[in-house]
């Protein structure tokens, strides 16, 4: 046994033992327990040790690999809570399976490196608890080009004839009305300017905006490049200060507004986190009897609690079970004979107000506006409103950037019959401007059989219209006198072509009944801060 004031023969004191040697070779200065380690001395022994060492590097770069992968991931930015809104819609939308850093990490060591100190900031609010409520969207150009993310899996030029939509709507009446709503959206690359348009025109060619918000919830002016290279300029009516010199107008918006190069991201501003749409979710419910469609306004009374705002779930609830309240007062026979139903459609309500918003957070189901469509926000209407005028030569014309209803689709049918929805080019009668009034001289009566309309019509497509109303109505005076037809008429037949933001370019306060957010509900949220809502809510 070596001596205990000695280690393999050496004194403990005296030499470093690191540095004596043995037979002239240094000996390791490695030690584990107290035991100095020798370098093997043969290639065996060598090889040996080189093959361990290069496994445990292997497990530590694979460990460490696996390590960021998983940080890009939604399981991973969905552990913090401020994210629980964001998680909770990319969960239940279409790009699930795509990897958060797919769409928010630029490609290349620098976009990786921007990223992770952007998280590292976050992480740091979070624990000091200096993150906002909500959790605003991110500025779209600090986002990577959509060329790297949308582009890779979508091509915006393609050239489908149209795009299928149908589903069941109901309206707010007493009855529940159920509704079909059909329409083809044309998704191809044609000229907005031209018959063969489509909806991505918009990226196809270079189209540029100025917002005065960084979410661009409004756009005052538009550049748009022309089929012959030219460049048309579009200013907002309420940016307009003197018609026939609006130069100074668009110097002045241009000095103060960003111009952002229109891109994917300004339609499609929510498709990674699409929070999920009461009025969506409440025709759905109905639709499949989640909730009975015969309970007196029960599509108004959901609509008014889901659109809401309230400090906590508790609340949402407690504002959920008083339409227990509301059948024992109004429809106490109702309430006698479907209690069950009652109780089902609460529940269900409550759901979907789970699924719209996160009190925790400040979020309802409005305070992340969708651009895509314009039901419920201003989406298209920011441009396609009809108040945006064409300049030439400094001088506002009375050309408009397209807002009729075919500029994107076909023109919506809605009505209690499945009605056909027209395909191909229409006939050149079609490019009138009137001929929604003037095609009564060629279709002689409603049943199209027998008539060049039978050829794309089916009956209920004329029917859908004419049982509404609008046919009745006098156009020649409306300038002056629409008040007064409103109310003789109904303001069913005007809302059947007119949307809400056609009304709102004049009137403040809602005109039309709309199955929407607008509605004229008595409980309404403030707006939030730099969003403008086509109506301001009655209340």
């Amino acid at each position: 046994m070596d001596d205990p004031a000695t280690l393999d023969g050496q004194p403990l004191e005296g030499p470093d033992p690191a540095v004596a040697t043995t037979g002239g070779r240094r000996r390791s200065p490695f030690y584990l327990r107290g035991r100095r380690l020798r370098l093997p001395r043969s290639r065996r022994g060598l090889f040996a040790l080189l093959l361990v060492l290069t496994g445990f590097g292997a497990v530590g770069v694979f460990s460490a690999v696996s390590l960021v992968q998983w940080t890009e991931t939604a399981d991973f930015c969905g552990r913090c809570h401020t994210m629980a809104p964001e998680l909770r819609a990319y969960e239940a939308g279409p790009h699930r399976d795509v990897a958060c850093a797919e769409c928010h990490v630029e490609p290349g060591i620098a976009g990786w490196i921007k990223a992770k100190m952007n998280g590292t900031r976050q992480l740091v609010d979070v624990v000091l608890g200096t993150f906002p409520e909500p959790i605003p969207p991110p500025d779209h150009v600090d986002l990577p080009l959509a060329s790297d993310t949308c582009q890779k899996c979508h091509n915006v030029a393609r050239e489908e004839l149209a795009d299928l939509r149908t589903r069941a709507a109901f309206s707010e009446d007493e009855t529940n009305t159920r509704q079909f709503v059909g329409l083809m959206i044309r998704p191809g690359g044609g000229d907005v300017f031209d018959v063969n348009r489509g909806v991505h025109w918009h990226v196809v060619r270079t189209v540029t905006f100025s917002s005065p918000d960084e979410n661009s919830a409004s756009i005052d002016y538009v550049e748009a490049t022309a089929t012959d290279g030219s460049i048309r300029q579009f200013i907002a009516q309420d940016k307009i200060s003197l018609a026939d010199n609006v130069q100074p107008d668009i110097d002045a918006i241009k000095a103060v507004e960003r111009s952002t190069a229109m891109t994917c991201y300004d339609c499609h501003n929510r498709i990674g986190h699409s929070v999920s749409n009461p009025r969506i979710g409440l025709d759905y419910q109905l639709s499949t009897g989640g909730i009975d469609a015969t309970l007196p306004y029960i599509k108004r009374e959901g609509m008014r609690i889901l659109w809401a705002s309230y400090p906590d779930a508790v609340t949402a609830n407690t504002e959920a079970d008083k339409l227990q309240g509301f059948y024992e007062t109004n429809y106490p026979e109702i309430a006698a004979t479907k209690g069950a139903q009652i109780n089902a459609a609460i529940d269900e309500i409550k759901v979907l107000y789970r699924l719209s918003s996160t009190p925790e957070m400040k979020v309802t189901a409005r305070t992340y506006p969708d651009h895509m469509g314009h039901t419920d926000f201003n989406g298209c209407f920011r441009c396609h409103d009809g108040g945006h005028y064409l300049v030439q030569d400094g001088v506002a014309t009375k050309t408009v950037i397209p807002s009729t209803c075919d500029t994107c689709h076909t023109f919506p049918q809605i009505g209690p019959a499945v009605a056909s929805l027209p395909l191909g080019e229409p006939p050149s009668t079609h490019e009138d401007k009137l001929w929604v009034f003037n095609h009564k001289g060629v279709a002689t009566n409603l049943d199209p059989g027998g008539q060049t309309c039978g050829e794309c019509h089916a009956r209920d497509y004329c029917v859908n219209c004419h049982s509404t109303g609008a046919v009745t109505v006098d156009h020649d005076t409306m300038a002056t006198n629409h008040a007064k037809v409103i109310r003789d008429q109904g303001n069913q037949a005007c809302s059947y072509c007119h949307q809400p933001v056609y009304c709102a370019r004049c009137h403040k306060d809602p005109v039309l009944p709309v199955t929407s957010p607008f509605s004229n509900h008595t409980t309404l949220p403030d707006q939030p801060e730099g969003v403008s809502w086509p109506l301001t809510p009655r209340t």
